[in-house]
């Protein structure tokens, strides 16, 4: 489990994403075979799924804004973002 805040790990994270959606499409722009397009989809998801588990782990630490869940409505608010995240 997460329990740091590291910004500039997000962010290069993101940054790797990014750059694996471009290689994406290039593949794709070159008629590249979907068995070797495929993978590279299914990891640039577990990649947004990292990233998602870290921005949440910022936000129940306060690291993006500088607020801890501290109320029921938070949490509550934590909880239906868990949701959609499923």
């Amino acid at each position: 489990m997460l329990n740091k805040c590291e910004p500039q790990k997000i962010l290069a994270h993101l940054h790797r994403i990014e750059g694996q959606v471009k290689a994406i499409s290039t593949m794709y722009e070159e008629k590249r075979a979907i068995e070797d397009i495929v993978p590279q989809v299914l990891a640039a998801r577990a990649s947004l799924g990292a990233v998602t588990k870290m921005l949440i782990n910022d936000k129940v630490h306060g690291c993006f804004d500088g607020k801890q869940l501290s109320s029921k409505k938070d949490l509550e608010k934590l909880v239906d973002i868990l949701f959609d995240v499923n």
